[in-house]
Protein backbone atom coordinates (compact mmCIF):
# COMPACT_ATOMS: atom_id res chain seq x y z
CA UNK A 1 0.00 0.00 0.00
CA UNK A 2 2.64 2.78 0.70
CA UNK A 3 4.63 1.68 -2.85
CA UNK A 4 1.40 2.65 -4.37
CA UNK A 5 0.94 5.90 -2.50
CA UNK A 6 3.86 6.93 -3.23
CA UNK A 7 4.37 6.21 -7.03
CA UNK A 8 0.79 8.44 -6.87
CA UNK A 9 2.24 10.96 -5.61
CA UNK A 10 5.35 10.88 -7.45
CA UNK A 11 3.17 11.01 -10.76
CA UNK A 12 1.23 14.19 -9.73
CA UNK A 13 4.30 15.66 -8.08
CA UNK A 14 5.62 15.47 -11.75
CA UNK A 15 2.48 16.77 -13.95
CA UNK A 16 2.49 19.30 -11.44
CA UNK A 17 5.67 20.57 -12.33
CA UNK A 18 5.25 20.94 -16.10
CA UNK A 19 2.07 23.01 -16.30
CA UNK A 20 3.06 26.78 -17.37
CA UNK A 21 2.72 29.56 -15.19
CA UNK A 22 2.67 32.87 -15.90
CA UNK A 23 3.48 36.36 -14.01
CA UNK A 24 2.39 40.14 -14.52
CA UNK A 25 -0.75 39.05 -16.75
CA UNK A 26 -2.44 42.27 -15.23
CA UNK A 27 0.01 44.41 -17.18
CA UNK A 28 -0.87 43.39 -20.53
CA UNK A 29 -3.40 46.16 -21.97
CA UNK A 30 -4.21 44.47 -25.40
CA UNK A 31 -5.46 41.23 -26.51
CA UNK A 32 -6.01 39.64 -30.03
CA UNK A 33 -7.87 36.73 -30.84
CA UNK A 34 -6.69 33.38 -32.84
CA UNK A 35 -9.55 31.43 -32.93
CA UNK A 36 -13.03 31.29 -30.96
CA UNK A 37 -11.19 29.71 -27.36
CA UNK A 38 -7.34 30.80 -28.12
CA UNK A 39 -5.90 34.73 -27.21
CA UNK A 40 -2.65 36.48 -27.18
CA UNK A 41 -1.90 39.12 -24.12
CA UNK A 42 0.07 42.07 -25.27
CA UNK A 43 1.74 44.94 -24.37
CA UNK A 44 2.73 46.07 -20.80
CA UNK A 45 6.36 44.67 -19.70
CA UNK A 46 7.39 41.18 -20.41
CA UNK A 47 6.91 38.37 -22.93
CA UNK A 48 3.38 37.82 -24.77
CA UNK A 49 1.29 35.60 -22.66
CA UNK A 50 -1.22 32.45 -24.97
CA UNK A 51 -4.10 31.73 -23.04
CA UNK A 52 -6.85 28.54 -24.36
CA UNK A 53 -10.08 28.65 -22.52
CA UNK A 54 -13.21 26.78 -23.25
CA UNK A 55 -14.97 30.51 -23.05
CA UNK A 56 -15.57 31.75 -26.72
CA UNK A 57 -13.96 34.87 -27.05
CA UNK A 58 -13.76 37.53 -30.33
CA UNK A 59 -12.53 40.38 -31.61
CA UNK A 60 -15.52 42.75 -30.34
CA UNK A 61 -15.11 40.64 -26.54
CA UNK A 62 -14.62 42.57 -23.22
CA UNK A 63 -11.59 40.75 -21.67
CA UNK A 64 -10.57 41.71 -18.05
CA UNK A 65 -7.83 39.67 -16.08
CA UNK A 66 -8.86 38.77 -12.68
CA UNK A 67 -5.54 36.98 -11.99
CA UNK A 68 -2.41 38.89 -11.86
CA UNK A 69 -0.28 35.20 -11.24
CA UNK A 70 -1.90 31.99 -12.95
CA UNK A 71 -0.92 28.78 -14.06
CA UNK A 72 -2.55 26.04 -16.78
CA UNK A 73 -5.82 24.85 -15.69
CA UNK A 74 -6.64 27.25 -13.11
CA UNK A 75 -10.08 28.13 -12.60
CA UNK A 76 -11.59 31.62 -12.78
CA UNK A 77 -8.86 33.72 -13.95
CA UNK A 78 -10.62 35.86 -17.05
CA UNK A 79 -13.89 37.76 -16.99
CA UNK A 80 -15.31 37.38 -20.37
CA UNK A 81 -18.25 39.72 -21.81
CA UNK A 82 -19.95 38.67 -18.14
CA UNK A 83 -18.84 35.59 -17.43
CA UNK A 84 -16.08 34.17 -15.09
CA UNK A 85 -13.77 31.80 -17.05
CA UNK A 86 -11.31 29.33 -16.50
CA UNK A 87 -7.92 28.75 -18.11
CA UNK A 88 -7.20 25.17 -19.76
CA UNK A 89 -3.72 26.21 -21.27
CA UNK A 90 -1.31 28.98 -20.75
CA UNK A 91 2.39 29.72 -21.84
CA UNK A 92 4.98 32.65 -22.63
CA UNK A 93 5.40 32.95 -26.35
Amino acid sequence: MKKLLTALICMLSMNLAYADCVYGAKSKNKFVVLDSNTVILKGGYGKDILIKTFAFIYGSSSLSILKDDFCSYESAVLYVDGQVADVNEVKWL
